[in-house]
């Protein structure tokens, strides 16, 4: 089953100038960030794959190892970080991003497709809003670690040329 994912949070924090600008010039520390990222691995300069930990519920059997390719473009500038989803990396085709506004206000949206997700039968009338409040909640964190600061977690790897 294929599920459509849209999400765009918003939350007020107090983020200095160098923090911002670490924020969106950086692709790679600001991915490494996301709650549930097992691995990214460096594709290319702009270029990201990243295979997440399971998002559902391997109980109710609606579960999913999502991973999916991202280029990034970094605008320090305008204090935004964009990715595009990049075609036939991983079970998803995910794009969004993350914006730093006047009146501290950071924004994440997120927007695209999972792909092959396996629902039983009887769960796919639900299974769209579970897996859809299920990354609600990733996103909620990740805009956590964002404006908190926190370290990365996540190892990258580089691809083998």
């Amino acid at each position: 089953m294929n599920i459509r994912i849209d999400i765009e949070r918003h939350k007020t924090v107090k983020l200095s100038p160098a923090q911002v600008q670490a924020l969106t010039a950086s692709a790679e520390s600001t991915l490494k960030r996301f709650p549930k990222l097992r691995k990214l691995q460096v594709l290319g300069e702009q270029d990201f794959r990243l295979d997440m930990q399971t998002v559902g519920s391997k109980v109710a059997k609606i579960a999913h190892d999502v991973s999916f390719g991202a280029r990034c473009i970094a605008d320090p500038e305008n204090a935004e970080l964009r990715w595009q989803a990049l075609p036939k990396v991983g079970n998803a085709d995910l794009e969004g991003v993350i914006r730093y506004a006047a009146g501290n206000r950071l924004s994440l949206r997120v927007r695209g497709e999972l792909r092959n997700v396996p629902v039983p039968l009887m769960y796919r009338l639900v299974a769209p809003a579970f897996i859809q409040g299920k990354f609600s909640a990733l996103a909620d964190a990740y805009l956590d670690r964002l404006s908190a600061g926190a370290e990365p977690v996540v190892q990258t790897q580089s691809a083998s040329v």
